[in-house]
């Protein structure tokens, strides 16, 4: 049996109460069992859990994939952005680091199992942690076939015992999951924070079902099992949505009604702590340390913009604003100007932009001297004001996509002030501010990764893996293929009618409308497929909502990104100046079927094909 080593560290979270560090595993010494109790062999089962909060795991590399390689993340071009480009390759070390996290789980837990039921403990207690350790190998499989397709399949520890593992067919995997699933459903109804339910797991097996129908697998039969597992958690009333949906997203959310399952971390450990917020912060955004590896696309803004003006998900999904630093590392930020945050105190984000008002040059002493519109600092001195304005969505004929030439032809009123003259003038240079300034002030960053207070490189969030949420939306999917489109309807409109009550401000949001009834399936199946990416934008599933329709919607989703005016003219200055700080336009603009099929996976990384004789191969696509 591998020699498994463990460090415990804390007790108070439950996903991370050991990690795999420097000593013997808890459950074998010298090949001789030790769960000689209940609480040795809950200890272990919480190492398994712990492994999946690790920062090669959803600690950091399952965040950072799935969202910078959607498709609608952004980061500088450079010889190494092959995952965000859409050109993923096989050498990258992300992949290689994220594909081993998955299998690092799937041994530990191989490992467990041998030894739990080698084990003299009662039936009661096996089937508890068993059921609870197989949920996890099912997650860990899951995942690997959602972002690898065909992936070798090992029941034993030992990788040294399975050296040689070919390629097993997804469908063979995920009715492996399954199998696991179907085995964890007798554990309890009821858990602690961060463990698994038996609630959870049928949620889980509904959107493996799902999964299954999509690809084709068994597809009437599997649309039937999806419902029915959903059904039966619908129908428990287990779950519930959050009444606000930026409440998902707040410091150590735990205990939500919303959450199916989740990972809970420590800003203390060493190893099962939050990264994410480090890697998705704009610099000198937090008290923390950020270096803005990724944002937004300008593309995934608009998007949402256009779908519901208005809805108050985007303020939590897009960072637009937040107080500036002088660095990172800094505990204050820059003093307050006036009785709110402004200009002169914040910094801001497409689609917002900061400017000065000149209201007269007069020549002092031959040199002209520009004044601007002042305010005073502290009562010492003055500072320039600055302003704020954004794209003018409302006036806009799709705002989905501005238009540069309505922006760039815009024309004050005669009878316009100074300031007024001073927004249009900034407006009809957005082109040169978003798409050619070189700032990472030309996109949005991802607010439900962004934590003020960070301390160091961690973060103090926990993180939603499966949600309610989106469980209602695939349930939708399910209902609506099975022919009945109004109670898919009806499951999404639940979705938006809690978006709409997330608004801060006393009254509810008119935005996003209900979906009406009117709707054909077609058009259900498309709005539900762009509402998953809405809903969940920023979150570790954001990689397979948008691919898990296949090549025809991974199409219409990445046309959003490459007919963006300000990406096209972003991307045309590359070309010119070679400048980072742009966007970059997927495949230069040609969607072809096999890029597409390409990018609906990631590519065996070359670690496990050098290790590993079995593959012989490095096909993408399922």
């Amino acid at each position: 049996m591998k020699n498994i080593k463990f460090l415990i560290l804390s007790l108070s979270v439950a996903c991370c109460m050991s990690s795999c560090l420097d000593e013997d595993p808890l459950y074998t010494q010298n090949n001789n069992i030790v769960f000689s109790n209940e609480s040795n062999a809950e200890l272990a089962l919480l190492g398994c859990y712990s492994y999946m909060s690790t920062t090669s795991a959803y600690g950091q590399h399952w965040q950072e994939i799935p969202i910078s390689g959607s498709g609608f993340g952004w980061s500088q071009r450079s010889g190494s952005d092959g995952i965000v480009s859409l050109q993923s390759l096989s050498s990258d070390g992300l992949i290689s680091t994220t594909w081993n996290a998955m299998y690092k789980v799937v041994s530990e837990v191989n490992a467990y199992l041998v030894n739990l039921e080698s084990s003299g403990l009662s039936a009661e207690v096996k089937n508890q942690y068993s059921g609870e350790a197989k949920f996890l190998r099912a997650l860990a499989y899951y995942n690997l076939v959602s972002l690898f397709g065909d992936v070798p399949f090992k029941t034993t520890a030992s990788t040294s015992e399975g050296i040689t593992i070919g390629r097993t067919p997804s469908n063979e995997v995920l009715a492996h999951v399954i199998d696991d699933l179907k085995d964890a459903e007798s554990i309890s109804e009821t858990s602690t924070a961060g463990r698994v339910n038996s609630w959870a797991v049928k949620a889980f097996m509904g959107k493996v079902y799902y999964k299954m129908a999509v690809l084709g697998i068994n597809a009437t039969e599997n649309w039937n099992n999806a419902k029915n597992m959903f059904d039966a958690v619908y129908n428990s009333g287990v779950y519930q949505l959050e009444n606000n949906f930026a409440d998902l997203f707040g410091d150590w959310v735990s205990n939500s009604k919303e959450s199916i399952f989740q990972i809970n971390f420590s800003v203390t450990s060493t190893n099962c702590f939050n990264r994410a917020s480090n890697r998705f912060s704009p610099t000198s955004s937090t008290t923390g340390i950020n270096w803005s590896t990724y944002r937004a696309t300008k593309a995934a803004y608009d998007m949402h913009w256009s779908m519901y003006p208005g809805d108050p998900r985007i303020a939590a999904t897009f960072l637009t604003q937040h107080r500036e630093r002088s660095g990172n590392n800094q505990a204050n930020p820059k003093p307050q100007v006036g009785d709110t945050p402004s200009a002169n105190d914040s910094v801001y984000y497409y689609p917002y932009i900061s400017y000065k008002i000149i209201l007269d040059k007069k020549l002092v002493n031959g040199k002209e001297v520009v004044v601007y519109d002042s305010i005073y600092k502290n009562g010492k001195g003055v500072e320039p004001k600055e302003f704020v304005t954004r794209i003018p969505y409302e006036e806009l004929e799709n705002p989905a996509n501005p238009s540069l030439s309505y922006l760039e032809n815009l024309e004050a009123p005669a009878d316009a002030d100074v300031y007024e003259k001073a927004r249009i003038e900034v407006l009809k240079n957005l082109k040169k501010s978003f798409a050619e300034n070189g700032s990472q002030q030309a996109w949005p960053a991802h607010a439900k990764l962004y934590d003020q207070n960070q301390q160091g490189t961690a973060s103090h969030k926990n993180l939603m893996v499966y949600r309610y949420a989106e469980m209602l939306l695939l349930m939708a999917d399910v209902y609506n293929e099975l022919g009945d489109k109004n109670k898919a309807i009806s499951l999404a409109n639940e979705v938006l009618a809690r978006a709409r009550r997330s608004a801060t401000t006393t009254a509810p949001s008119v935005e996003p409308k209900d979906w009406p009834t009117s709707l054909t399936t077609e058009q259900v199946r498309e709005k539900l497929y762009f509402e998953r990416i809405i809903e969940l934008f920023g979150e570790p599933d954001m990689y397979e909502m948008i691919r898990i329709r296949g090549t025809e919607y991974l199409k219409k989703a990445l046309e959003y990104h490459n007919n963006h005016e300000f990406t096209k003219a972003s991307d045309a200055y590359y070309t010119a100046a070679a400048q980072k700080w742009t966007d970059r336009i997927y495949n230069d603009g040609n969607l072809t079927e096999d890029f597409l099929k390409k990018n609906l996976l990631l590519p065996i990384p070359d670690s496990e094909r050098d290790a590993n004789p079995g593959i012989t191969d490095n096909n993408f696509g399922y």
